[in-house]
């Protein structure tokens, strides 16, 4: 595509994207819930719960087998296509003017994934809407409605994907990242904590006896490394490669991670301060905390979750909760739980509504 073709505005965009508001896109992503697919998924995220590893103790858990765990359709596709350039030609939108980052998802989780489930993706481009920031400007944010169903077309996930598209500042983003309690970084090594995690696993969690405030156990997630940014990129997301074109496209020679792995790409194109995450790493991560706590035998409904932050690597994560709401609707006993992502300075970079539904003693 030639560069004169190229949108150059985040006013030219707007009006292109508002075109195709409505459509559904071509792009059909599919992956089968194998189980060195959902073990590779756990890897990429670093979620380790034998809910959705071990055979055996899945065998003996309510679902009575192997299921992936909820937002195994992040594997499938990070359903952004939409969000991100809407049913405009791709090659028309380069970073080099228009840098886009994740901002956020409300998602609705319909029914279980099963060992051996095939998922499929679709998606159609959604509304968009201005707003303005005193760092970058105008800002349009913009809305994928991700649909992802089984192979017995049965609907298992809906998901309202927004991403943000700005007009590249030439400045790189800084933000908080400075240790809140001691000078110098305390750096934790990620690859242990999944190991050492404890979780509610088999003993259920029953519903009389949550209470409001009540603090969720803290999610340490180390310090985000290269390592943690490889292993969600090939993990989750898969080992494809790019073409030729691509790289000219974005001036970069490796656009591994969507070119979070060259950090000259991800300062010019992206604005970040270094070698980023993607922000549906971090939406995974606060399901975990969620799933962890509810135990075997909680079911995760909804997640509303927004990204305000990067996550750079060097920045050392914990994941924090706390119940705000017990109720009972539909004939379900459901708690409503407030989830964020820290950094080291105290920046809360992602956060979140959970909602689960739990047994009860009657």
């Amino acid at each position: 595509m030639a560069t004169e073709n190229l949108i150059r505005t985040i006013e030219a965009f707007e009006e292109e994207y508002k075109k195709g508001i409505g459509e559904v896109l071509p792009y059909r992503p599919t992956k089968e819930a194998s189980l060195d697919n959902i073990r590779r998924f756990g890897d990429g995220v670093g979620d380790y719960n034998p809910l959705w590893r071990d055979p055996d103790h899945a065998a003996n858990s309510p679902y009575q087998m192997i299921t992936a765990p909820p937002p195994f359709i992040y594997g499938v596709s990070l359903g952004v296509v939409a969000g991100e350039t809407g049913a405009i030609n791709r090659a028309r939108v380069s970073t080099a003017y228009l840098p886009v980052n994740y901002a956020g998802a409300e998602i609705e989780f319909h029914r279980p994934i099963w060992l051996g489930d095939r998922i499929t993706a679709q998606e159609q481009v959604g509304p968009t809407m201005r707003k303005e920031s005193k760092r970058i400007g105008a800002i349009a944010f913009n809305t994928g409605l991700v649909s992802y169903s089984n192979q017995r077309q049965e609907v298992v996930t809906t998901v309202k994907t927004l991403m943000a598209r700005y007009q590249n500042t030439g400045s790189t983003l800084e933000y908080d990242r400075e240790p809140k309690e001691s000078k110098e970084i305390q750096h934790e090594a990620a690859d242990p904590l999944v190991y050492e995690r404890e979780r509610r696993g088999a003993k259920p969690r029953y519903w009389e006896d949550v209470i409001e405030g009540d603090d969720v156990p803290a999610l340490k997630k180390g310090t985000y490394t290269v390592t943690e940014l490889f292993l969600f990129t090939h993990g989750v997301l898969g080992t494809g490669r790019s073409p030729r074109a691509a790289l000219e496209a974005e001036g970069s020679g490796d656009l591994g991670g969507g070119g979070r792995f060259d950090e000259e790409h991800a300062r010019k194109r992206r604005n970040m301060p270094g070698q980023f995450d993607f922000g549906p790493q971090r939406v995974c991560w606060l399901s975990q905390i969620v799933t962890d706590w509810m135990g075997d035998a909680g079911m995760l409904k909804k997640l509303d979750a927004s990204i305000r932050h990067p996550n750079v690597v060097g920045d050392t994560n914990t994941v924090y909760g706390k119940v705000s709401r017990t109720y009972v609707e539909n004939d379900e006993h459901r708690v409503e739980l407030q989830v964020q992502n820290q950094n080291q300075s105290g920046l809360v970079t992602a956060f979140g509504t959970a909602t689960v539904t739990l047994p009860t003693k009657n």
